[in-house]
């Protein structure tokens, strides 16, 4: 099938109301009513959360009867394992919904599926120590003993669909698809689930052909969606936009969407070479020779232009110093690079103290940025380009952060942009542990579908890969001790950044992978969650409720105007000539 084909096969179906003038989303009312909608709606939880409030209003306001209705047959399509969504066929259907058949049979059989109980915990456990170990033999037993069960085997196919994936041995998601016991009302979701095991595990045109094989009546919307993206990723740059604009008239309310089409029409530039002369690149490591020695590699192969690039051993006591000095070799003017620059502690000191000793080197406190790095991410050449680019003709930008995902396939996400509630802090009821800086994580461990491709401001990004201004360490300070040895440090610069009039930047067009999880994600012992909660605490005691409901406000403001902004392009730009 050529490109014309898949653009004609792709479209979108019109199974949806039109949307009542102006489009939903960008409404004040909308603001007004669903404080957290421009935050995103990237996961099945938030969808579900926002399709509540739009479906009780819908049958006063046409704006949210219309994106109700839209809402629900998305996130059917795109996540028809969620039991948060699939519950909601039969009310949409009584409000006016036009629901493909075979879907609406589908969803009232997943509504009405047995869940997990307590007699399910202890295989529970095991499926969550096998995903650990990767053991093929052991898992195919599990799925063989669990699938084929005709009252539970789609609960558990719900519990380890996504750990399938991850997993990334399509043999054994195949596997999982066979053992299932199949019928007439659930049979198009193992169609639906291969096409998204494809989408995932296969190269971008053999994915395409799956996914345009999938029934466009009952998949049209996520079937539109993925064959557009894999445009993208085989790249048919032009084709998986128009692929994408199509879904978008479709669905204009999806705050993801839009922002990702809008970067497709106005993509950020990359910056130039001399604006990495103002650049300071700046790891520190401890004990992670082998890991450090990758990132290192990874850094010498990246076009950083004439950047300088700072190292610290934070006490190492295993082969850094030998991983370091064999390291000068891959920088220096032979090959095109400045010199690499060793700093060396008797001790570990931790990781605020190890960011403040890099940003206090007198080259460093010359520069306008410093791009912090993990000691174990594979960076893509064009990276640091990608950050000054984002950030070129932005004032104020107090840090600039990418999408970060697992170093292997299929890349799961790791973190996108973070931003704030904006309800007010909660009051902390007696005898309980404050919880008073929210923040929404708007992609929580999912799969890369790339609905986070898109640059936007935002309050933190990851710690792991991000661009700081040094006139906002300035005006804000550097990183807090206080949150020694690790953990919710960068967030905190990053608030007291956004207090001093400079926010972050998230440039979701950037992918970064990252070889382990966060210290917060790898907390299993007493003592570690410990030291997480006790981080947890400092920060939400160290800002008073007018210091976070500001940030909420402003958080809130930047968001709404920045979605306006996009969806009054999209209108103009898509808006034929009358």
């Amino acid at each position: 099938m050529d490109t014309a084909a898949y653009i004609s096969a792709l479209a979108a179906p019109a199974t949806l109301p039109p949307c009542p003038g102006p489009l939903p989303g960008v409404q004040p009312a909308f603001g007004q009513r669903f404080s957290g909608w421009h935050l995103g709606m990237g996961t099945p939880d938030v969808l579900a959360g926002i399709l509540k409030g739009t479906a009780a209003l819908g049958r006063d306001d046409p704006g949210c009867r219309s994106a109700s209705l839209g809402m629900g047959l998305w996130g059917m399509q795109a996540y028809p394992l969620s039991p948060a969504l699939c519950g909601w066929m039969s009310p949409l259907v009584e409000a006016g919904l036009d629901a493909p058949p075979a879907l609406a049979a589908l969803m009232d059989h997943m509504a009405r599926t047995t869940g997990l109980d307590d007699s399910d915990r202890e295989g529970t456990a095991i499926w969550h120590t096998l995903t650990r170990e990767i053991d093929t033999e052991l898992i195919l037993q599990f799925l063989s003993a669990t699938m084929r069960d005709p009252v539970k085997g789609m609960s558990w196919l719900r519990l380890c669909w996504q750990d399938l994936l991850f997993i990334n041995r399509p043999e054994l998601a195949e596997a999982a698809l066979e053992l299932v016991s199949w019928t007439g009302q659930t049979l198009p979701l193992k169609a639906r689930l291969h096409a998204e095991l494809a989408f995932h595990t296969r190269p971008p045109k053999e994915a395409l052909a799956v996914v345009t094989d999938l029934d466009p009546l009952t998949w049209g919307l996520w079937r539109a969606y993925a064959g557009g993206e894999l445009l993208l990723r085989a790249g048919e740059t032009d084709a998986g936009r128009a692929v994408l604009t199509g879904l978008w008239r479709a669905i204009p309310w999806h705050v993801n969407l839009t922002l990702k089409l809008h970067e497709l029409y106005t993509p950020t530039p990359l910056a130039r070479e001399s604006d990495t002369a103002d650049t300071a690149v700046l790891l520190y490591s401890w004990n992670k020779a082998d890991l450090l020695a990758a990132t290192l590699e990874s850094l010498a192969a990246s076009d950083i232009g004439q950047a300088q690039v700072y190292v610290l051993d934070n006490g190492s006591t295993d082969r850094t110093p030998e991983v370091l000095e064999r390291a000068r070799s891959l920088f220096g003017p032979a090959n095109g690079r400045a010199p690499l620059h060793v700093e060396t502690l008797p001790v570990n000191v931790g990781a605020p103290a190890a960011r403040n000793w890099l940003l206090a080197l007198p080259a460093v406190r010359q520069a306008a940025w410093a791009a912090f790095l993990d000691d174990d991410v594979v960076l893509p050449p064009d990276w640091l380009l990608r950050l000054l680019g984002a950030a070129r003709g932005r004032e104020n930008v107090g840090a600039v952060g990418c999408r970060i995902t697992a170093a292997t396939p299929p890349h799961g996400l790791q973190s996108a942009d973070y931003n704030i509630f904006p309800s007010p802090p909660r009051v902390t009821e007696a005898g309980s542990l404050p919880n008073r800086v929210l923040m929404f994580d708007n992609c929580a461990g999912s799969v890369d579908t790339g609905l986070f491709t898109y640059v936007r401001p935002c309050l933190s990004v990851s710690g792991c890969c991000h661009l700081v201004s040094m006139a906002a360490v300035a005006r804000a300070g550097g990183f807090d001790l206080r949150y020694t040895p690790s953990q919710f440090d960068d967030l905190d610069r990053d608030l007291r950044s956004a207090l001093a009039g400079m926010p972050a930047l998230y440039a979701g067009t950037l992918a970064v992978k990252h070889v382990q999880h966060s210290s917060l994600a790898r907390s299993q012992t007493t003592r570690q969650i410990g030291h997480v909660m006790g981080n947890k605490l400092k920060l939400d005691t160290k800002y008073s409720d007018d210091e976070l409901a500001a940030l909420g406000r402003e958080n809130s403001r930047l968001l709404w105007d920045d979605l306006q902004a996009r969806h009054a392009f999209l209108i103009d730009r898509l808006t034929p000539d009358v």
